[in-house]
């Protein structure tokens, strides 16, 4: 799937090459040189060179923006060697302390032994040239599982919260349904 911004980038190169073929220069210089007047001559050519330096400049920042997602895309060597020495075996070490069902948990072990085989230099520099975003297929699904554990783990506290306040109401229910146990709380209240 194409980004919006890499759709938005082609479209302005689109629109830069489109306006400025070779073809459509030369006619505009043709016509400049045909009116006669070489101070008009002058300004019209002046205007034109400097249209293509402005089309130049646009050109290389959109070179430079493709460039730069293409950059976020791509893994470099260090980050293959990293990834293969570190990472790996630290999801299998966050993997043995999660509180997943064992099915859920070979499910992952799987997917985590298909990531090993193909990791290498080779494999990921081949895939990559093929138009494989590792970045993207791998690093969001990770991102999603760490969100998911999260949000599990913050849900547990709150109901844990929820459950404790409650547990107060009661009680604090049952010492108002007792006069005495009620005197004795407003007692160690005034204190």
């Amino acid at each position: 799937m194409v980004s919006k911004e890499i759709l938005t980038l082609g479209m302005e190169l689109a629109n830069i090459v489109g306006n400025r073929s070779v073809e459509s220069i030369f006619d505009k210089i043709n016509v400049a040189k045909k009116k006669g007047d070489n101070e008009e001559t002058i300004i019209k050519l002046e205007e034109i060179i400097n249209e293509l330096i402005s089309d130049k400049n646009n050109l290389i920042q959109i070179a430079q923006a493709y460039q730069e997602k293409i950059i976020t895309q791509k893994i470099t060597d260090n980050e293959i060697e990293y990834i293969i020495e570190n990472i790996i075996p630290l999801a299998e070490q966050i993997l043995k302390k999660t509180g997943f069902e064992e099915e859920e948990k070979e499910k992952i072990k799987e997917g985590l032994e298909i990531i090993k085989s193909i990791i290498s230099k080779e494999t990921i520099t081949i895939l990559q040239i093929l138009g494989f975003n590792f970045k993207k297929s791998l690093g969001e699904p990770l991102t999603d599982l760490v969100e998911s554990l999260i949000r599990e783990k913050v849900k547990k506290v709150d109901t844990e919260i929820e459950k404790l306040i409650i547990k107060r109401e009661i009680e604090f229910l049952k010492l108002c349904s007792d006069e005495d146990r009620y005197n004795r709380f407003l007692g160690l209240q005034n204190n």
